[in-house]
């Protein structure tokens, strides 16, 4: 979902020198090489998405599933599926191109192929918590056109 940091946000510095806008912070909670996963990372991190923040388009070298703790997050699925467990334990499958809302509670497992971007369209920031699963060297996104 969620690679943020290195996919940018449509948010910028303005031309007349203003404050920039707020910019999307990843905060790491740890970190692991696990034994029965060789090769790979383990990542935990909160990520916070700024009010009306759109993320680039990228995909994950790996797995990660996001969960999301508040806000609302709009989900653009380019192309793939992602699986979505809703608050109320409901799963369901989506194959984009296909725009989904994920609301607090709702959780959502991105694979390799699945290429997506975030946006906060709303007031509020939007905190995720997610754990990702990456080929050892790989960025935490990986951009995509």
């Amino acid at each position: 979902m969620l690679g943020l940091s290195s996919c940018g946000s449509s948010s910028s510095t303005a031309s007349d020198g203003s404050v920039p806008a707020p910019k999307v912070v990843r905060e790491p909670l740890g970190q692991a090489s696990p034994a029965n996963a060789p090769g790979q990372t383990l990542y935990l991190q909160e990520v916070t998405i700024p009010a009306h923040t759109k993320l680039g388009t990228h995909l994950h070298e790996g797995t990660q599933v996001a969960r999301v703790r508040s806000g609302v997050l709009t989900y653009n699925i380019v192309s793939g599926v992602a699986v979505v467990t809703h608050a109320d334990g409901k799963v369901e499958n989506f194959t984009g191109p296909l725009v989904i809302t994920l609301k607090p509670g709702d959780a959502i497992t991105e694979t390799e192929q699945l290429t997506h971007f975030g946006a906060n369209d709303g007031d509020v920031p939007v905190v995720i918590t997610l754990a990702a699963l990456l080929r050892d060297g790989a960025p935490l996104a990986t951009p995509q056109k």
